[in-house]
C-alpha cells in the first residue's frame, strides 16, 4: 500500500483526519493529508466499479449520512445540496491549508460528527442482522 491514507471507507479517514486536525490546531504537524483523503474518497467513484458508479457525494443512500453531519455544524439550507456540500467541502480544505484555527476546529468537528453517525449507521445495520432467521448465534462458533 503506497498511500498510508489509502483506508478505504470513512469511517476510519474520518478519525484519522480529526486526529490530524486537533494536531495542526496544536502546531504539531504543518498540514492534514487524511482529510485530503477523506474528501477525495467522497468525491470519487469506488476504484473498482469507475465509471458507472456513483461518488458518496452522488449516492442518494449517502445522502442523510452528509447532511446530518453538515448539519451539525452549519444550519440547513434550500437548494443544491451537493452544490451546497461541494462548496463547503472546498472552504473547509482552504481554510486547513491557510491554517485558519476556526476552520481547523470546523472542520475537525465535521470529522468526528461524521466518524460518530458513520459508526451509528453501521452499527445499526449490524445489529438489524440479529433478528434474520440466517443469523448465527456466537456459542456456536469454534474457539479455534
Amino acid at each position: 500500500m503506497d498511500d498510508p491514507y489509502d483506508l478505504g471507507n470513512p469511517i476510519d479517514l474520518s478519525l484519522e483526519a480529526a486526529i490530524e486536525l486537533e494536531e495542526l490546531k496544536q502546531r504539531a504537524r504543518s498540514d492534514a493529508p487524511a482529510l485530503r483523503a477523506l474528501f477525495e474518497l467522497m468525491r470519487t467513484p469506488p476504484l473498482g466499479f469507475r465509471g458507472e458508479s456513483l461518488s458518496m457525494l452522488e449516492d442518494a443512500r449517502a445522502y442523510p449520512l452528509l447532511r446530518d453531519t453538515v448539519y451539525a455544524n452549519r444550519k440547513p439550507v434550500a437548494g443544491n445540496f451537493k452544490a451546497f456540500f461541494e462548496k463547503y467541502l472546498s472552504e473547509l480544505e482552504e481554510g486547513v491549508a491557510a491554517k485558519n484555527i476556526d476552520t481547523i476546529k470546523e472542520a475537525r468537528s465535521f470529522c468526528l460528527a461524521l466518524n460518530k453517525l458513520a459508526v451509528a449507521k453501521d452499527m445499526g445495520e449490524f445489529y438489524s442482522r440479529r433478528d434474520r432467521q440466517d443469523g448465527r448465534n456466537i456459542l456456536d462458533e469454534p474457539l479455534s
